[in-house]
Order: C-alpha cells, then structure tokens, then sequence
C-alpha cells in the first residue's frame, strides 16, 4: 500500500493551539511548540523548513509524523519499552493456542510455529496484512477467548516486541484497558493510556498517526464498556474512531468471543466498508491436557509422580480451568499446591488459592520462627489472607491495578490488627510484600496482584466480610462488576456459607433503599450470584428499579429473586436454571446470553439481541424461535422427564468440582445432588457408561466416595444414558 498524502487535517492536528495553518498549493505553514514551519511536498516527499532556514527532508508523510519535531514516536517507543518491560514474559511460555476463524475480505493464516511465542506470531501476522492492505482500507482484528487465556499478554507483549526492535518500518501497537478504572468510553481510555506512556499526543494527533499506520490501536477488554443500553456508548466510539481514523489504520479489539463476533461486528459497525475493510478474528484457546502437562513437567519441582496422583489426573481434562495459562503460571511455581491427598473441595481458583496461603503462612513461621511454632501457622494465613482482602479493597475504591509499596507496607500494618501480637507486626509488614499473590507492576514503585483473577477473589472475600457486617464500600457504591467478578464471586461465596448468609441478609436492606449511586445496582448483582452460589432456600431479594450492567447466573437460581421496572444491559445465562425466576413488569434485557442447557421461565422478557450456542441475532423472530421452550430440547432430541433433567442440570453445573458423597463434608450444591431422590439411579447409570471417575478416601467419619463428572460430554445429549435411565 503507497503511503498517504500530508492532508490539512494532519497539519491542524500539530499546529499550536491558537495558531493558524495557512495553505499554499503544495505547502503548508505552521507554529509547532513556537516555532514557525514551513512543510513543502516535492518530488524528494516533504521538506520541513523552520524559522533559522534549517531544513530537513521526510520520504512520505509517515516518516515526517513520526519525526521529533512531529509525534516524536522514537520517543514513544522507547517510553512503551521501558513501561512493559518489566512485565515482560520469558521464551517459554504456556502453549496457548491461536485459531484464526470468520475472515471477512482476503484472508492471511495465523500460525504458531514451534517455539514461537503467540505473540511473536501475531505480530508476523499483522506484518503481513500491513504489506497487502488496500488504499483506505481498515484491518481489524478480534481477539477473543475466556478469562484467564492470555488475551491481554499476548497483545501486551506484541506490543512490547514492537517498541524493543522500532526503526519507523512498522507501527507501534498502543495497548488501552482501564487498568481498574470505571470507564464507559473509549477516548478517555486512550487519554489515560497517552498519559501512560509520556506522550504529549493528543487524540486527534494520534488519529493522524492511526491514519498513516503509524500506531496500531489496541482496544483490551472491549466487552467491558458496556453500559444499561448494552453497548451503544462503546459501538459508538469505535465507530466514530474508524471513520476519523480512514487510510491506512489498523484495530485490535480483545475481549470474549461472546460479545466480540464477526457477525456482530458486522451488524454494529456502520462505518465498514465491506469492499476495502477486512475483519478477522483470532481465538486463544488454552493447550491441550498433554500439552499443559509438558509444559509443567519442565517447570522446576514438577515430575510425573505428581501428575499422576489421584485427585491431581482428573483436574487436567479437556475444558478444565486448570488448562487456563493463568492457573498453569501460578501454579507451576508451587508446585505442593496439588500434592494434597484431599480432592479439591471447592472450584479450582479458591483451591489453588487456600493451598497458597497456607504455604504463605509455613513461610512466614519459618522465618520468624514464633513461640508457638507451626501452631502459629493458622494466625499468618488469616493475615495473609486480610492482608490481602485489604489490598484488593483499596486498589477497588481507588480504582486501580496498582497501588504503591508505601500505602501496601500500610495495609500490612492495618491487617495485623487483632491477629497477630504487636511485637511481631514491624518484620511482618515488610516480608508481606513478597508474597506469591503479588507482582511488581509497570508503574516503579507500585505492585498488583499476580492476575486480574486473584483480585477477583480476594476482593470477593473482603465484599462477602465488610457488607455482611452492616458495611457498604465505597467500591461497592462506585464501581461495575463484570461476569467474571460476579463468576468468581458466586464460588467464593459457595465456599463461605456463613459469610454468604450475613451478606445476603444485608443485601436484601441494601437493595430497598433507593440510592443515587450504584449500591443498590451492585447489592442486587451480588446479591444474585452468592444466593446462587450458595443454595439458599429462598433468596428474598426483590429487585426493583435499577440499571444493571452485567447480570449473571452460576449454577440454579433459588425461588425468592424477582425483578421489576429493571433494565438489564447483558444477562449471563449459560448452562443456569433460572426457572424460579420471577420477571415482573417493566423488565427489559439488551443482551440474553444462553446455550442449549439453559432453562429459562416463562415469562422471560425477549431479549433485543440473542447470543446463543451457533451465534448472535437480533432477529424477533429468531429469538422467539430460539426461546421456544419446545427449541430448549436437547440437539439429541431425546425426551427427558423434567426431574432427570433437573439432577442431570445440577450434576452438569457441578463438574468443576469433587463431589463428596459424605452428606456432612459436602457443600449446599452437592447436598442437592445426592438428597434428589433420582441421584441412586443416576449415578449407577453414570458409574456403569464410565462417566465419572470415582475415588475413596478416607476423609472425615467413614470412607467416602469422591466423584468427579467428566467435562468432555454432555449429558443430556448421551444416547446412552438416556436409554440406562429409562429401564
């Protein structure tokens, strides 16, 4: 593709405020930073002549943009290397998968050699689109793939890549994600992000250089700028940037497959030019179990043995979390965290979670050596752990992914209260600090948690605790909560049931009193996903005119949640019964998000778009055919009772953990498997087709059987099974 020509728009972007361009035929006249320029195109590209008859002569208009006298992007690059690098992953990477699919315009495979990284592919491929994109044509790009796949890092460290080997051949990548801030638009995340990196850009200079194909703008976490009327204000923006932005621009949009489809784009993006534009999009996915394994098994303290032991072997199947790269990176650096002889009691993050700290805590006693000895260990891991609720509170309320050491040494401080003897605190507060959970971030002088995950979890903790005693957070009061810090709040809530009670019993006070702010928003949310996490019998929130962002639904709703005169931008309903569910007048959804296992009441608003197993509509009539409860069957067609499809529903929402057959070891939602009356049935069918692993243990009380569904198959469409529970 030729470069462009120097347009007046570009020249204004660059002139000093106040100041006029003037134009002659084949030149332009400006003030940049106080000096006067005069840019003359010629047969050699432009010429820039200031004030003293100093001259210098640019190629094409690229080269003189990104000129110091211009956007300085030398500089940039040189910023952007320094800021990223120190998150900078090492050469081997976990072995994430990349699948480019939904080509939209000429098509470019995407290959991830052997011992290439992702991201060093991705940036061969955005090479080679560069080198055959079509005059005023716009790439796009989708990156897409579930929470904890790398999605993020792999664009983070393309654009790392870049800013190490810049020479001006190819463009810099500009990452923007809100970093923790409760942003809705994309230009104040662009702002933020220039502010960054220590540029002087503004956004308008930085559209000249999108145009010119000198920065490729990178959207992270696009599917989170949603808002009450889905996401119009993000649509928007990213189509107000494409049309600002037309040349020779290039866009990266990350975020999950679900929201960020090729067909949707299609759908939402009016300003695509399906003659000159092309779309791809490009899915992480995490390695294969034999894969994932390798990879452990060349981590140091990681062999066979452990691999293979009982309760460990199961975990690693196809579409288990613990193929996550999030989870393979933290847990290869503890590797004791799976040499347990217990199953995992709880989902695998709250595991892998409760293991950590507990080693945390050995650490602790083994260099402060207490008069109490290893009895003490019980004390440090409650620290570690309020330690680390206060830290993720504080990061939620100042709405940030990082916080600097000296308010962290604080915190430390603040956390020992109560819990451990004074004379102790000063040496504890500064080794807290270096625990696993805790990483340095790109800002010096600042850390954050590890992974976007663990903050999740740990401020789960701290909003399960401070609102259950009568509290109300500031971040509670402010802040938005996406579908996987509602996910991870629904397990942690699971695991606490205690805690989960005095939260939902001040939920419910909370959601009653209207509120200017987003209390009542947010106590409704979470209101839902803990009484969902944690079985209650009856849930006692009624809901009632809100705005929600994100609603989501793990596992069965209980009876006792209504809504009324709710507007709700996305509802999560994956593989969730929400048949207890009472929608009452006024409820309006943008988005329903459903798959085959879903089962939804009655009288469930119609959603005004529809993302379902094989794509997205917002067709009426689709979506009332879809809806249908007669198109809810499985694909198999088979004719289940509504009671083995209640247990087979409980059993497929159960298969990220052991299910203890124990009735006093095992939590609510197991109790509602093994207490239905059909469990007896259904498990010797199970055990008999070889659809669960079973493991005997001798745990507290008698021996007990451990179970564990295999994910790979879905139960309501198993012939067989079907055929084993109706004899």
């Amino acid at each position: 593709m030729p470069p462009l020509s120097l347009s007046q728009k570009d020249i204004n972007a660059f002139a000093d405020l106040g100041t006029q361009v003037a134009t002659n035929e084949n030149e332009f006249i400006l003030t940049r930073n106080g000096n006067r320029l005069r840019v003359a195109q010629n047969e050699l590209g432009y010429t820039v002549t200031v004030s003293d008859g100093a001259e210098k002569t640019f190629p094409n208009a690229g080269a003189l943009l990104a000129d110091s006298e211009f956007a300085d992007l030398p500089r940039i690059a040189k910023n952007q290397k320094v800021l990223l690098s120190k998150q900078k992953m090492g050469n081997q990477p976990v072995p994430i998968v990349g699948t480019l699919k939904g080509v939209v315009g000429e098509g470019a495979t995407f290959v991830i050699e052997q011992n290439q990284t992702p991201w060093s592919a991705l940036d061969t491929w955005l090479t080679v689109r560069r080198e055959s994109q079509p005059n005023g044509g716009t790439e796009l790009l989708l990156v897409d793939g579930p929470a904890g796949v790398g999605k993020t890092t792999v664009v983070r460290e393309a654009a790392l890549l870049r800013a190490e080997n810049y020479d001006g051949s190819a463009p810099l990548i500009l990452q923007i994600a809100s970093r923790g801030r409760v942003l809705q638009n994309i230009a104040d995340l662009i702002a933020f992000t220039l502010q960054d990196v220590r540029s002087n850009l503004t956004i308008g200079q930085l559209m000249s250089l999108i145009r010119h194909g000198l920065i490729i703008l990178a959207i992270d976490g696009f599917d989170e700028l949603s808002d009450p009327n889905g996401f119009e204000t993000a649509w928007s923006g990213l189509n107000n940037l494409i049309a600002e932005s037309r040349g020779a621009a290039t866009f990266l949009l990350a975020g999950r497959e679900t929201f960020v489809s090729i067909e949707l784009m299609q759908r939402q993006l009016t300003s695509f030019n399906s003659v000159s534009d092309r779309l791809s999009a490009l899915t992480l996915g995490d390695p294969d179990p034999e894969s994932a394994k390798g990879w452990l098994l060349a981590q140091p303290g990681w062999d066979r043995a452990l691999l293979d032991r009982d309760f460990v072997e199961p975990i690693f199947e196809d579409g288990s979390y613990a193929l996550r790269p999030f989870f393979l990176d933290v847990i290869a650096r503890e590797p004791t965290a799976l040499a347990s002889d217990e199953p995992p009691a709880s989902d695998l993050l709250s595991y892998l979670v409760q293991v950590m700290l507990r080693r945390e805590a050995e650490k602790f006693v083994e260099v402060f050596d207490p008069p109490n000895g290893a009895e003490s260990t019980q004390d440090y891991e409650t620290y570690v752990g309020r330690f680390l609720e206060e830290v993720a509170r504080d990061l939620a309320e100042n709405q940030s992914e990082a916080i600097a050491e000296d308010a962290l040494d604080l915190l430390a401080t603040i956390a020992a209260d109560g819990i451990l003897p004074s004379d102790q605190v000063a040496a504890v507060v500064q080794r807290a600090r270096t625990v696993v959970f805790l990483a340095n971030d790109l800002h010096a002088g600042h850390v954050r948690f590890a992974h976007e995950q663990l903050l999740h979890h740990f401020l789960a903790r701290e909003a399960l605790r401070s609102v259950g005693d009568g509290e109300t957070p500031r971040y509670v009061r402010r802040n938005l909560f996406g579908r996987n810090a509602l996910e991870v709040f629904a397990h942690v809530a699971r695991g606490r049931h205690e805690e989960a009670k005095r939260f939902l019993s001040s939920a419910r006070k909370g959601i009653v009193q209207q509120s200017r702010d987003r209390t009542s928003t947010n106590l409704a949310v979470l209101g839902v996903a803990a009484a969902c996490g944690t079985a209650v019998e009856d849930a006692g929130l009624h809901i009632k005119n809100v705005g929600i962002n994100e609603l989501y639904f793990p596992f069965a709703a209980p009876s006792g949640i209504s809504f009324r005169d709710t507007a709700i931008s996305i509802l999560h309903a994956v593989s969730a019964d929400l048949r207890n569910i009472v929608f009452e007048s006024g409820v309006h959804i943008s988005t329903l998000e459903v798959d085959r296992l879903t089962q939804l009441p009655s009288q469930t608003p119609k959603p005004q778009m529809l993302v379902h197993a094989t794509g997205t509509t917002s067709d009426p009539d689709e979506i009332e055919n879809i809806l249908n409860p007669e198109a809810q069957l499985s694909k198999s067609g088979l004719d289940w009772s509504g009671d083995l499809l209640e247990i087979l529903g409980r059993i497929e929402r159960y298969r990220t953990f052991w299910l203890r057959t124990n009735l006093d070891d095992t939590d609510h939602q197991g109790r509602r498997i093994i207490t239905h009356p059909l469990w007896p049935d259904v498990f010797e069918a199970l055990r008999e087709l070889d659809l669960v692993t079973i493991k005997v243990k001798q745990a507290s009380g008698p021996n007990a059987e451990f179970i564990h569904f295999r994910k790979d198959i879905t139960l309501t469409e198993h012939e067989g099974l079907f055929k084993a529970l109706q004899d």
